[in-house]
This record gives C-alpha cells, structure tokens and sequence, in this order.
C-alpha cells in the first residue's frame, strides 16, 4: 500500500502489552481504521507482560500483518513489583531513548496515548520532543487506587502520578475522557487543549448477538429454561472480589432459578473458593476464561443479563468500564452501581439496566423486581433495545469518527 510523506507519522504510546485486550480492543482497532485510509503510518510502543507475551513466530506474524497497513511495533519489557518507583524510571527513560529516536528517525508529530499512565510518561515526551499528544481514555488512575485502598495518599508514588496525571490533562493537545463527570472536572482544573467526551467504545460490527452461540453455550452448561446472569472481568484491585460471588448468593436465595457464568482472568481455585464460601452449591454457576474473540460473544449471547462489579467509590463517576458496551451491543441489559460513569443513568433512562447503590443486601432486595422485569421481558425487544443504546452509548464508530476529525485537525494544520 502506498504511504503519503511521513509528516502523518503518529507515535504510539501505550504502557500496556500488545496482546492486552485493552490495547487489542480500544487502541489497536482504532489505528486500523485509520491506517487503512492509507494516510497514516503509526510506530507502536507497547511494554510486554508475562501474561501476554506471544511466541516468536506469532511475533512474526503479527509484525508481518500490522507493517502491511502502515503500523510498526517496538516492545519493550514492563517492570514492576519491589523498588517500584526505580522500575517506573527504569521504563520511562528506555521509553524517551525510544521515542527519541523514533521521533528522530521517523519524524512523528503526534504522540497518542492510552490511558493515564501512559499520558503521564507521553505529556513529558511530547515537550521534550516538540509533538502534539493525544490522550484516549484518560482516567485519574491515583485517584482509583488511593479510594480503593491500594495505594496511601501519603506515598510518594500516589503524589507523583496525581501530580502527573494532573498535568497531563491540563496541557495535553487532545483529551478524550470516558464521561461528561471528568470532562467538567478537566474543565475545571483549567485544561488548554481540546476535551472531548468519548466513552470506550466497542466494535458493533463484531459484538452483536449469536443465537447459534447461545444454543452452544447453553447446552454445554445444560441450561435449559435458567436465567443466567454473566460476569466479564476481573475480582479484586479495581473491582469488587468476595462481594461478586456473595452477590451471586443473594441473587440465588431471592431467584433459585438463575445461573452464574462467570468469565475471568483470575486464577479459577481463587474464585472458586469466593463462590464455596459464599455457600453457592457448584452446581449453580461455571468459571471459566481464556476465550477466543468469538468465543466470548457466545457466552454473552447465552447470558440474559450482565454485572459489572466497579465499587461505587467517588472516582468511579470518572471511570468507562468496557463490559458495559459489551453487553449492550449483545443485547444484554446490566446491573452496576450508582455513579460509576454514566451507566446508571443510561441503565435507568433508556430501561437497559439495574442500578443499586451497592452490593449490600438491603440495596440487592430493594431492586429484585427490576431485575425480575428485565429478565421476564420478551427477550428479541429487549435486545433490540440494549443494541441501539449500546451503539448510541458505546459504539466504536463514535471514536473513529471524532479521531479522523482530530487527526485531520492536527494534519492539516501543519501542512498550511
């Protein structure tokens, strides 16, 4: 494919791994539509994880099909654990020594990040360097793990990325953020470049229900007439961890008729033991994980309502949770808490989910009918009604439209 002169070279920096379905699903794709337009050529930074390394020869493979669209990618090696201030400045300069070349070499005038802590690092590269930066999904990121417990307010760490963080939404060229809550928040703090609200988006022509998939699903777990209630994610860190599976419990003891599928990247004995202790017989709910792209969307077409388990701290009105797009472009209504990004109040207005203030009892009791109404409803209307909010909400076609117009801005505005 022919390439235009290397004044449309955009940087990308990301502080995740390469085969991270962070960066697969709401990073990699949006480069993609983009490159395909054949008017950008994008070097990819990424730092590679255990958990996510690839073989070799898929290296190849990947390197192969990404140079075809114009997209070229430098991994480094992500370090954490001890000593973890000395491993962040670790990484942050084999990051400028990069980016310093290939802004040399490549003369890239864009740096676009992914992410808070990505756009901490890409803020100080983008002065020093002379480019323009761009931020997807900022999030305040300090603010999660100060609320949640992982980090003191008193840490040197927390004070540095806050601070940092901070920066980088003040002086970046292009924020976009997940919710209207941190553009008013940005906005607040004085913020010079462009803010933009532009929730994590989801591909609608690749998440959409499956009936075929939830016939599969269903018979594999034999389950016949049951109500299934999904959960796609994590336990613990940024997200609820015991409190699921007695939410589950609870669930069970109010409905006997439901099932729990639950889809995650926690070690299995882990949540299996959440779910034991809760006193949930094995019987009425499955783990498993390490689904293929296709796979996925047949659990989530087999399922008939979906949970998202972000604790309803503060901060969580800041937050974009992707689960949540996933679910409605597969037909799903949810169940979230109050105030985390705007999916209780498009949960409540466009009668797409259930919000409760938290996962206590009283709140899941007080609630149990609009979860029962959800679940009694024809199911096709239904899902036709999750699909249009969650293309309207959540859709990925929002983001490509808004960066071309941003990429364009940027490009045009340097060749007159």
């Amino acid at each position: 494919m022919m390439r235009l002169s290397n004044e449309m070279s955009t940087l990308v920096f990301i502080y995740n791994s390469f085969n991270d379905p962070l960066f697969q699903n709401l990073v990699l794709t949006y480069i993609k539509t983009l490159a395909k337009k054949g008017n950008y050529v994008f070097y990819v930074i990424t730092f590679e994880q255990d958990n996510y390394r690839i073989t070799e020869n898929e290296k190849r493979k990947v390197i192969k099909d990404l140079n075809r669209l114009g997209i070229y990618w430098y991994p480094l090696n992500y370090h954490t654990g001890h000593f973890l201030l000395l491993k962040k400045l670790y990484d942050f300069m084999a990051a400028l020594l990069l980016v310093s070349k290939i802004r040399l070499v490549k003369n890239t005038k864009v740096i676009f990040s992914f992410g808070n802590i990505a756009a901490s690092f890409s803020i100080i590269f983008s002065i020093i360097l002379s480019m323009r930066m761009i931020v997807y999904s900022y999030e305040p990121h300090s603010f999660f793990l100060a609320e949640l417990g992982l980090w003191s307010k008193r840490s040197l760490k927390y004070q540095l990325l806050k601070a940092i963080e901070k920066f980088a939404g003040i002086h970046g060229d292009y924020i976009l953020t997940g919710t209207k809550h941190m553009v008013n928040e940005l906005r607040k703090w004085g913020a010079k470049g462009n803010v933009f609200c532009a929730p994590t988006g989801v591909d609608e022509s690749e998440f959409s229900f499956r009936n075929e998939g939830r016939i599969k699903v269903r018979k594999r777990f034999a389950l016949n007439d049951r109500d299934v209630l999904i959960y796609m994610g994590k336990f613990g860190g940024l997200y609820y961890k015991e409190e699921v599976a007695e939410l589950c419990k609870l669930l069970f003891d109010l409905r006997p008729k439901l099932f729990f599928l639950i889809v995650t990247s926690n070690k299995h004995e882990e949540v299996n033991y959440f779910f034991k202790n809760a006193g949930l017989d094995g019987e009425h709910y499955a783990i498993t994980g390490g689904l293929s792209y296709d796979e996925v969307k047949d659990y989530l077409s087999a399922a008939d309502i979906g949970l998202s388990a972000v604790p309803p701290t503060p901060s969580q009105k800041f937050r974009s949770p992707t689960k949540v797009g996933e679910y409605l472009l597969c037909g799903l209504p949810y169940i979230t808490c109050k105030g985390i990004s705007e999916d209780d109040v498009y949960a409540t207005e466009n009668n797409v989910g259930v919000v409760l203030e938290n996962f206590n009892r009283e709140h899941v009791i007080k609630n149990i009918e609009n979860i029962d109404v959800l679940l009694s409803e024809e199911k096709e209307s239904l899902r036709y009604r999750c699909r249009n909010v969650g293309i309207e909400y959540r859709g990925k076609a929002n983001v490509d439209k808004l960066l071309a117009k941003i990429f364009n801005e940027i490009f045009t505005h340097q060749k007159s």
